[in-house]
């Protein structure tokens, strides 16, 4: 039984406990070696989150607690969304080097 987590960059030997982590991770070196504006669309998706299930968790009215839940339901989606197409790719499919063989590819030799 694996009880930890790899982190998704190959290149990366972290790892976290798997119940806190389950499925996939990134470290901390590796989230600070992303460009900031991806860090900072993901911690923004994050805080508007765990801003709504605070509120969620301080009201007592039904209906408010439906829309609140639709709120956190669309920002969840946006962070997995923003997870696979800007996070995992830059981890996932290595910049090429700069060198001959790039060159002639983009040359299209």
């Amino acid at each position: 039984m694996n009880d930890r987590t790899p982190c998704i960059n190959p290149r990366c030997r972290r790892t976290g406990p798997a119940d806190e982590f389950p499925g996939e991770m990134i470290c901390g070196k590796c989230f600070r070696s992303l460009p900031e504006g991806v860090r900072r669309e993901h911690r923004r998706l994050w805080r508007e989150i765990r801003k709504w299930e605070r509120r969620i968790a301080r009201t007592s009215d039904e209906m408010k607690i439906v829309k609140m839940h639709n709120i956190v339901t669309r920002l969840s989606w946006q962070l997995s969304r923003h997870w696979a197409q800007d996070i995992k790719p830059m981890f996932l499919v290595p910049e090429k080097p700069e060198g001959l063989d790039a060159f002639l590819e983009e040359m299209g030799l």
